[in-house]
């Protein structure tokens, strides 16, 4: 009989190995006294925007304990998109951060930009971003779009992809009006309220948006116009990957069993989420909605183990994004990726 290795059995068994490995002995980042448990190490990750429900298995891997298992005690902070986030990481304020991995490419590769970074475990393999709107306001397409207030979180990846966005899907990028909202969770209420045609979200998160403006929506994927584009990703500071690759080893095999736990238990999960201090109490109704929707983002596209970039799937990416004018020529995954440090 021929035993099939599935993505899940593999990671199952990656963790019990890993769990193993550190009950035996620490092995980088811990005291080097060779006893049977990892000296509590302070870290923090910034989420990708605020607090919303596809930031579950952060919460998920805490309150199941599984950051403990490797010596991590973690705090979650509010994040305020890619741009952000890379400042904030870069400056020495989070240990770790939630990324786009395009907007991370973008702001890479322009003039000035931070490239004090690395990408090390993937948590979409998919892009996540699209607009919604109002079905009563008649957009029906990108090219409605033209002509319409459009809400924005200042470095996020809807704006910052937004250009080629509308080159691809047919219609003059320069012909919107754009609202800037640094608060995630506000931009459904903007949206409720007609105080913009269309909103900046995540596709995992229509359900919440429409629970807010209580009529029906239309959604505008990118992935309609731009396909095989990665979604987010975990970020350190070179110098952390550099010198402390087995502390980020450890944060990512907890978190990815989150991520993996998450997906598959989406009630215990918005459950999980809408009980921690951080996200104040939101429903979890809406949390269990989202994490839902997020396997499909998750799964279905890379046949590595969850999580690992491919560099021939990076290297893809990165060519749409050049074909399209959105990066300069030259950049190479290895450039931005460190997938040895996944877990």
């Amino acid at each position: 009989m021929t035993l099939v290795l599935t993505r899940r059995r593999l990671l199952a068994g990656a963790a019990v190995t890993a769990t193993a490995a550190i009950a035996a002995c620490n092995d980088g980042d811990g005291d080097g006294s060779g006893g049977s448990e990892l000296p509590v190490e302070k870290v923090s990750i910034l989420s990708g925007a605020g607090f919303q429900g596809r930031e579950a298995p952060i919460f998920v891997a805490r309150a199941k304990g599984w950051f403990t298992e490797v010596g991590l005690e973690v705090q979650v902070l509010p994040g305020k998109g890619t741009t952000s986030n890379l400042q904030t990481l870069a400056g020495g304020q989070a240990t770790f951060a939630t990324v786009d991995v395009n907007g991370a490419m973008i702001e890479f590769t322009r003039g000035g930009g931070i490239k004090n970074f690395r990408l090390t475990s993937v948590l979409h393999q998919r892009n996540l971003a699209c607009f919604v709107a109002l079905k009563s306001s008649g957009i029906a397409t990108p090219r409605d779009l033209a002509g319409r207030t459009l809400s924005y979180l200042p470095g996020g990846i809807n704006y910052l992809l937004f250009s080629t966005y509308a080159r691809l899907a047919g219609f003059d990028p320069s012909k919107v009006k754009w609202v800037s909202n640094p608060i995630a969770t506000q931009h459904a209420a903007m949206l409720a309220q007609k105080k913009v045609d269309a909103i900046s979200q995540f596709v995992p998160a229509v359900e919440s948006v429409r629970t807010v403006a209580k009529q029906d929506l239309v959604t505008l994927p990118f992935t309609d116009y731009i396909g095989d584009l990665h979604g987010s990703a975990i970020g350190v500071t070179t110098e952390t990957a550099q010198k402390k690759p087995d502390l980020v080893r450890r944060f990512n095999r907890a978190l990815l069993r989150g991520l993996e736990y998450a997906i598959n238990h989406p009630e215990e999960a918005g459950q999980i989420y809408a009980s921690e201090k951080e996200t104040q109490g939101q429903p979890p109704a809406a949390a269990v909605a989202e994490v839902k929707a997020l396997r499909a983002y998750v799964e279905g596209i890379s046949d590595g183990p969850l999580g690992h970039f491919s560099e021939t799937r990076m290297a893809k990416n990165i060519a749409i994004l050049q074909a399209a004018g959105t990066i300069p020529v030259g950049l190479t995954p290895k450039d931005i990726i460190a997938s040895d440090l996944v877990g």
